[in-house]
């Protein structure tokens, strides 16, 4: 069991990142025979998972290569990196583009690193015909190369037992079996289509929670919520899920680049699992320091928190 009790630092950035709880949603994770993370992102809850053997995917498949990047050669990733720093630092913006069209004509994963790490506040963010297209953060250098090479380092190691796999959610999870744990991160349904032009199918991603529970697979869900004054509410059906909270993930980058305000992210969190009441309370301890309350838990699904 890894269950690391301070989180790494980003080595992608990712928005939705669940880095700030990681530790608490750390605390939720029963002993498990395998890990399985679909929509695997920035990964911040690798270093967490219960378990070293692991399967970790996404549909984005340059994101998948940088993982594989950073997992089986960080020194060549970190030098890639430094070379396209200095070029920056050298060129000023126009490099930041010629990498860009450089990354949608060959899709490099390095080119990939270095724009995630240099673009308006980490936004991956892809058009309709399926390029990379935020703009360079003019107000920032990017990560030094020196400190995103130790931090390339810490995950290549934690990631050592990762396989990662470019694959619908479906796929990566055809072969969970009864003891294996999911923790599932897609995207909200408010949001879907920024990422990929594939559409996230709501009644198709309850058919495979339900398939999960048929099979004996516990899993933790992060989904629907509220930042600031919207709401992205598409709840589970509740025979599905055994419990549910709300805890205090972060602020929205995407008010954050519209300049329009900051709003506070709570997510809702679901088990098809009885946690106990210790960790659950821990998992929530974040909210209740960042908003003054302990947090809703969802009494009906036979949850005892006190």
């Amino acid at each position: 069991m890894l269950k690391s009790v301070k989180p790494l630092e980003p080595v992608i950035k990712w928005s939705g990142s669940k880095r700030s709880v990681a530790p608490q949603l750390g605390q939720l994770f029963p002993t498990a025979n395998r890990y399985f993370e679909p929509f695997v992102g920035g990964g911040a809850l690798l270093p967490h998972r219960p378990s070293r053997e692991a399967i970790a995917g996404d549909i984005i498949e340059e994101l998948i290569d940088l993982w594989e990047c950073i997992r089986d050669r960080p020194s060549e990733t970190a030098d890639a990196y430094e070379v396209r720093w200095l070029s920056l630092q050298r060129e000023g913006h126009s490099a930041y583009y010629k990498i860009r069209d450089t990354f949608n004509s060959d899709r490099d994963p390095h080119d990939f690193l270095f724009l995630s790490r240099t673009c308006v506040n980490g936004l991956i963010r892809f058009n309709g015909s399926g390029d990379f297209n935020n703009s360079l953060h003019h107000t920032r250098p990017g990560i030094s190369p020196q400190r995103l090479r130790r931090i390339i380092a810490q995950w290549s190691t934690a990631t050592k037992e990762v396989q990662f796999v470019k694959a619908d959610y479906r796929e990566a999870l055809a072969g969970v079996r009864r003891g294996d744990l999911v923790f599932l991160d897609p995207p909200y349904a408010g949001t879907k289509g920024r990422y990929s032009k594939v559409p996230f199918e709501l009644q198709a991603f309850y058919n495979e929670l339900d398939r999960l529970n048929t099979i004996g697979a516990k899993w933790i869900l992060t989904f629907d919520g509220q930042a600031g004054r919207r709401s992205y509410d598409s709840a589970p059906p509740e025979d599905l899920y055994r419990a549910r909270f709300g805890l205090l993930t972060g602020n929205s980058p995407f008010t954050k680049l519209m300049n329009t305000s900051i709003d506070g992210v709570v997510e809702s969190v679901y088990l098809n699992f009885d946690a106990p009441a210790e960790s659950l309370y821990r998992a929530q301890h974040r909210r209740a320091k960042g908003t003054g309350s302990t947090g809703e838990v969802d009494m009906q699904h036979r949850l005892l928190l006190v």
